[in-house]
């Protein structure tokens, strides 16, 4: 054997064995975590999870439950164990939230007035008596205002520190989702965030319970 051919064997062979050192070495590596995009997930207002965001899709909470979509199978939640309803879903059970207001803001003589195409839902000048239903418990209605979403109240301000949001659903048990700079979040009737907008997208509360949409990381992966 030649001297030549003698080092192209020992190269060769030292070569195979710092591949098998990589292959050992990389067996014992934790496998990286697995990041799942866009799945729901439910929420209590100090925002801790009750179910974490496994799912593929989510309705707000109601007297019946919600109605989820996980692994291909639409199903109903109990919200109280938080897991499948003896319920059956029903041919109209959607598992996603209503869609935003399309009742807008007009001006009136005294503050804004509320519009839902050509009916007038609200008018402060009129002062009416009692307040259409578009107004929450908490005397605060959610409408479009130009490309954004307000809240006004009885007297046709606009309300929560007289700030228009992105997007907005009305008010329901004592908390509003609002997105800002493309998250979303709850405030209180004050406009104060109670919990922060870090979530991809939000539904609303009931009896303590709301859906939230968030990249989650699967450690199981």
């Amino acid at each position: 054997m030649d001297f030549k051919t003698k080092m192209a064997r020992q190269q060769t062979a030292q070569w195979a064995l710092s591949m098998l050192a990589v292959v050992a070495i990389s067996g014992c590596l934790p496998k990286p975590q697995a990041t799942v995009a866009g799945k729901w997930g439910y929420i209590n207002k100090t925002g801790q999870w009750v179910a974490l965001p496994q799912l593929d899709a989510a309705s707000n909470f109601g007297p019946k439950g919600a109605i989820v979509f996980q692994n291909k199978h639409l199903m109903r939640l109990n919200q109280e164990t938080m897991k499948e309803s003896d319920i059956p879903v029903g041919p109209d059970d959607k598992a996603e939230l209503p869609a935003l207001p399309t009742a807008y803001c007009a001006e009136s003589e005294k503050g804004y007035k509320i519009m839902e195409g050509e009916t007038v839902l609200f008018d402060p000048a009129q002062k009416p008596e009692e307040l259409p239903p578009i107004f929450a418990e908490n005397g605060l209605a959610c409408a479009k205002f130009g490309t954004q979403y307000a809240f006004i109240d009885k007297d046709g301000k606009i309300a929560v520190g007289g700030r228009p949001f992105a997007e907005a659903r009305p008010f329901q048990d004592g908390r509003a989702a609002v997105k800002m700079e493309g998250k979303c979040g709850f405030i209180n009737k004050k406009g104060n965030f109670v919990i922060p907008p870090k979530y991809l997208d939000a539904g609303s509360f009931y009896g303590g319970v709301a859906p939230v949409k968030e990249k989650w990381v699967d450690p199981n992966q």
